[in-house]
Parts: C-alpha cells; structure tokens; sequence
C-alpha cells in the first residue's frame, strides 16, 4: 500500500470524509491534510447528503471550506470511471463502488492521491498505479509531522472505528502496527 505524495492534492472517497464527521473530528482532519488542496467528487458529495438523514454529522463535509467538490464529465475521465468501476465489479445496473471509481478516476486524471478506506478501492488503485492513502496514513502523516499526538492519535483511531470505520487495529494496537507497516518512518 502506498501513502502517497505528502504535498500531492487529495481527493476523498465517502467513508474517511464520513468517519472523520461522524466522529467529530472534522477539525483534526483538516489539520491533517496539512494545507493541500482537498477535493471530493460530486458522487461522493451526494453519497454524503443522503447518508446525513442517518447521520446529520455529514452535512457538515459539505461546509468545509478545506473541501472542494470537483466534477469531471471529460471522455477520459469517463473511460477511467468505467475502467475503475469494471475493476471493482460493478455493472452498468450496479450502483455499488461508485464513489471508490469516481475517487479512483478522479486521481488518476488529475494527478491526485486518492484517500480510500476500502481494501478493494485502494487495492484497485494501487495496482493500476495510482497513488493511494488511507484515514490511518494521513493520520500517521501527522504523528510524523507534529501534527497530533501519539495518544491524541490512538483515541482518534477508536472514535473513527466507533464510527464504523473498518480498520486492521483499533487505539491500542494502532502504534504497533503503525510501526510495523513502516508507517512512522521519516518520510
């Protein structure tokens, strides 16, 4: 898995952005991202309003003003949709991973990191090259950076998972395995 560039823009898939606010960390995640650019697609923008009848929390992603919806409707950035969303296995009827292959295309044609929870998504991305991160690199980006603190970070990562975020460690074991992906390591 990779990281990504540490100064490349982000675009964000639907669960860090729905994580973070859910949560309440909204704040810390704009710290995070360490002053560049953010963006996140019209379909992820949509995904987040209708989740927010559920969880009012999302409305607050679209306020960010860190956070910009972009929008592409170019021919390549429509192969690269289809190709991402064939990759994830959805269908023309599949509405399934749309937000993952907007994110996914987006990145791609726009030189992006894409910031993506999902295993399948980063996976995908990462095998057709596409620079990748997740919630816990960009929080290991700030342990690296000052940005946060070690026990700031692993309450941080028990509110994301309390938020469903699905992670391979919860706040305990977060260091350890942060270390053990070399993800502490001087950049």
């Amino acid at each position: 898995m990779t990281a990504g560039d540490p100064k490349s823009p982000l675009v964000f898939d639907s669960s860090p952005l729905n994580y973070f606010a859910r949560s309440g960390h909204l704040a810390l995640l704009e710290k995070l991202v360490d002053g560049r650019a953010c963006f996140m697609t019209t379909v992820v923008a949509d995904e987040l309003q209708r989740g927010a009848s559920r969880h009012s929390r999302l409305h607050m992603v679209g306020a960010q003003p860190w956070l910009t919806a972009a929008s592409d409707d170019s021919l390549q950035f429509l192969r690269l949709f289809a190709m991402f969303h064939s990759r994830l296995g959805g269908s023309s009827r599949d509405t399934k991973d749309l937000g993952e292959a907007t994110t996914l295309a987006y990145a791609e044609l726009h030189h992006c990191t894409a910031v993506i929870d999902d295993r399948a998504g980063r996976n995908a991305g990462i095998a057709l090259g596409v620079s990748v991160s997740s919630s816990l690199h960009l929080i290991c980006h700030g342990l690296r950076n000052g940005l946060i603190a070690e026990e700031s970070a692993c309450t941080v990562v028990d509110a994301l998972r309390d938020a469903e975020a699905f992670f391979p460690c919860d706040g305990t074991t977060f260091m350890g395995w942060a270390r053990s992906e070399g993800l502490l390591d001087p950049a």
